[in-house]
């Protein structure tokens, strides 16, 4: 059996999946046997990184609020929204944003294998990996594989910003880098006549601030992802193609950056100095002196995935974020400090440590753009990775089955104290591991969770033994002592309640003493019986052995007992369901239509919003027939109506707006953008929609989770707008995704990403976003979740229905789709003639 470390086995090793049954590594023990450093103790070093995350504050500092958003709207947008800590501790330096010793403590810990694309590690025992598809769940960006570029697109390339900004030069260092960067916000700096007029020029066609974001993106790219030496020459190739914003965003960063990343990480150096330590004579080695080495590209990355990964070191070296946001690096804050080599090797034996070996992305993660894409690597084949692969591809947690038992005890110590079968309380002392002390476990959501699925096997199992071995004492005790009361009624001769001796009592208790009687254990007793018949009750009298006291206790009659002992019936109640597709009334359908055909009074009726006509109906029967916001405005009026009737239904956590509030807050955006920030007056009618009392039935925000808003592009085309107040951003969901490209509909959301959050500042009731208030927000528009229309017109019906599943949580595609159009149309016509809407 192979000892790995303080007791640890690989025989006790098991893979908790995250669905299926356990499975232990036993037949795997040859992987224990490839780890690359053996005496991990006498290495000690110093990591130095040429990643500088506070450009990416420089950038969010320099830009004004126009700038920041086409950058957000990027690539490399969401990096914007990182913990701020880790922005200005990098630019500071008064905060370590780094963890050297923890990257170091990892890359010690390496595994030999023959794979060439991905790294394996570890942890006493417990395998980890680090591939592209972990680089892409951190990072968020796309790692599809590279292009080649084409003749068409290379001639489409010019050198434009380089002779426009850095005076037309054959070699741009990142030194030029950031000076032309910062030139660019003082005009003149650094430049001659010929270049002042230049930049005069584009000022004056409108194109200086979006070269501003350009070469922000490139300083972004050289700076941070790509990090290498200061006085390397950047690539001409990427100055280029910034210059084209949708051939530069379309391109696999990610893929360039984590071949860097990964070729730095794999460095021979860092085992060649291993080797050289090794090899010096006891004697010959400086006490306190470290080796140095340094890692290129992006290993801000491979520190996110370790939180990730092995949650103990999370708790050490960062905090998690509230929420869940996505890509992960999103969730995670820095420390003041930073755990030491030392403490982080000594945490590392807790039994109790657990490992997520490969990382699974959840059902809300795979709907990312990002994990559509991601190259599937042709990499050399490895029968040991592939079998571990084979037990951990589906999430599985790698933890110590020895550790359970003193997990269990762990989280007994700090249970409230118990009775005990003899009626005494106990408090235990907590248990200790050793003097190291033990990480908080502050923000350590993910490893609770990762303890909880590891080891609910084991406290399952002994739970289940120690309470029936609980309960069976005390039945057994019960039992005897209830023998002993009824043999000791049946021997006395108790009076009856008219004063008479009489026997009754005896036969009277012994159906009712058996079932409601509860007798303190160890507890002599001696009591008399009384049936009073007016009441059809049982009373126990108990003569105390401790006073004497008779005590008293009348039990309830069966009439009056619960359901569960009572023997009439609970009446239930009529459950409501929601059917999106249920059958259609068609006598209800067939009076709409008569009333269209008709010629006779009334012409109108009266809807929830305004009067309908005749013609608001053909329309909406219509297949294929446009919804104007009369038709839209009225639905949804019926949806909010529908959800305050049944509130167990429907979810009572979403607002759902109008049409109107869209115009009111494009035309206030404008007004935004033509005052300036600093005399803008927001538009009160908004925060009133925010706070519920400018829509019919409408619903504060504060108590809400999303909002949902019908958007109408360009006059032609409706779909829905999700706010998510939750993780603060904005969904898109479109049925008919060629008809508006990602430029024109950031066009439309963009003044909702600009405008939501300052309207939640003046409503003020938002204080808990924090800096989320301060901001853009971000948008997307998932593909994969809505099914595209293949004729256009129903996108009116597509928006409602849309509106109505994804708040309820239903599936979109199944529900909505061109086969089921008309339906819909049928249904809404019949809802809004009678005036409600049923589930």
């Amino acid at each position: 059996m192979l000892i790995v470390k303080k007791g640890f086995t690989i025989d006790s090793l098991v893979a908790i999946p995250t669905n299926g049954s356990t499975k232990k590594l036993t037949g795997l023990t040859t992987y224990v046997d490839r780890a690359i450093f053996v005496d991990k103790d006498k290495f000690p070093a110093k990591i130095t990184v040429k990643q500088h995350m506070g450009i990416l504050a420089e950038i969010k500092e320099k830009l004004d609020d126009w700038e920041l958003d086409l950058f957000r709207r990027s690539c490399f947008g969401h990096f914007l929204d990182l913990e701020p800590e880790w922005l200005e501790g990098g630019k500071t330096g008064k905060r370590n944003t780094f963890a050297g010793q923890l990257v170091h403590f990892l890359l010690l810990r390496r595994m030999r294998t023959s794979k060439k694309k991905e790294m394996w590690f570890l942890v006493e025992g417990k395998p980890a990996r680090f591939s592209l598809t972990e680089f892409a769940m951190v990072t968020g960006l796309h790692c599809s594989a590279i292009p080649k570029i084409s003749t068409e697109q290379s001639l489409r390339l010019k050198n434009r910003l380089r002779d426009l900004y850095f005076e037309g030069r054959s070699q741009i260092k990142q030194d030029d880098l950031v000076r032309g960067f910062r030139s660019m916000f003082n005009e003149g700096e650094g430049s001659g006549k010929k270049e002042k007029r230049k930049k005069k020029k584009a000022a004056k066609r409108g194109q200086e601030r979006e070269d501003r974001v350009k070469v922000a993106l490139v300083y972004f790219l050289e700076g941070v992802l790509l990090s290498a030496d200061a006085k390397k020459n950047i690539s001409d190739f990427y100055l280029s193609m910034v210059d084209d914003l949708a051939m530069f965003n379309a391109y696999p960063w990610g893929s360039e950056v984590y071949d860097l990343t990964f070729d730095s990480l794999s460095s021979k150096n860092l085992v060649a100095k291993y080797k050289e330590r090794l090899a010096k004579p006891q004697e010959k080695q400086v006490p306190g002196v470290k080796e140095t080495y340094t890692l290129l590209g992006f290993p801000f990355s491979f520190q996110v995935w370790a939180f990730e990964a092995i949650p103990f070191l999370g708790n050490l070296c960062a905090r998690r974020a509230e929420g869940m946001r996505f890509p992960r690096c999103l969730n995670w804050k820095c420390r003041d400090t930073i755990a030491t080599l030392e403490k982080i090797t000594a945490a590392s034996w807790d039994k109790r440590v657990v490992v997520q070996s490969i990382l699974h992305p959840s059902r809300d993660e795979r709907e990312m753009p990002y994990m559509a894409d991601i190259e599937v690597l042709n990499d050399v084949k490895d029968d040991v990775i592939t079998a571990l692969v084979t037990v951990l591809g589906n999430g599985a947690t790698i933890r110590d089955e020895n550790g359970a038992a003193e997990q269990v005890a762990h989280d007994q110590d700090r249970a409230p104290p118990t009775l005990t079968p003899e009626g005494v309380r106990h408090h235990k002392e907590p248990s200790t591991l050793g003097e190291e002390p033990q990480p908080t476990h502050e923000g350590a959501l993910p490893e609770l969770e990762l303890r909880l699925r590891s080891y609910i096997d084991e406290v399952g199992k002994r739970v289940e033994v120690r309470l029936m071995s609980h309960v069976d004492h005390h039945m057994a005790e019960m039992s005897r002592k209830i023998d002993a009361l009824l043999a000791e009624v049946r021997r006395a001769d108790a009076p009856a309640f008219n004063g008479e001796t009489s026997n009754a009592g005896a036969g009277a208790i012994n159906a009712e003493q058996d079932r409601d009687t509860y007798v303190t254990p160890n507890t002599e007793v001696h009591s008399g019986v009384f049936v009073d018949e007016m009441l059809g009750d049982t009373i126990v009298e108990v003569t105390s052995p401790i006073s004497g006291k008779k005590i008293r206790t009348r039990k309830r009659a069966a009439p009056l007992c619960t359901p569960f002992t009572c023997e009439r019936p609970k009446r239930k109640k009529n459950e409501v369901v929601y059917h999106p597709t249920r059958e259609l009334d068609e006598s209800r359908l067939s009076a709409v239509n008569q009333w269209i055909s008709s010629e006779s009074e009334p012409k109108t009726i009266r809807g929830g919003t305004s009067d309908l006509t005749k013609d608001f109906f053909r329309e909406l029967l219509k297949v294929g027939d446009w919804l104007s916001n009369e038709h839209v405005d009225e639905i949804l009026y019926l949806v909010r109506k529908r959800s305050d009737k049944y509130k167990d239904l429907f979810p009572q956590d979403v607002a759902i707006m109008n049409d109107l509030f869209c115009q009111q807050l494009m035309g206030n955006f404008l007004e935004f953008k033509r005052q300036g920030k600093k005399i803008f007056v927001l538009n009160a009618d908004l925060v009133d929609y925010v706070k519920g009392k400018k829509l019919q039935r409408g619903r504060p925000w504060s108590k809400c989770k999303a909002v949902y808003v019908p958007l109408n592009i360009n006059g032609k085309h409706w779909v829905a707008l999700v706010i998510d107040l939750v993780n603060c951003s904005l969904i898109v969901l479109d049925n008919d995704c060629r008809l508006t490209n990602s430029d024109d509909m950031a066009d439309h959301v963009g003044p909702f990403c600009v405008m939501i959050p300052l309207i939640l500042r003046k409503a003020n009731k938002f204080k808990h976003l924090g800096q989320q208030l301060t901001r853009p927000w971000s948008w997307r528009r998932p593909l994969d979740m809505c099914a595209q229309s293949r004729r256009s017109g129903d996108c009116g019906v597509y928006m409602l229905k849309y509106i109505e599943l994804h708040s309820m949580g239903l599936p979109l595609i199944e529900n909505m789709n061109d086969e089921n159009a008309e339906y819909h149309r049928r249904r809404y016509a019949i809802e809004v003639f009678d005036g409600s809407m049923e589930p």
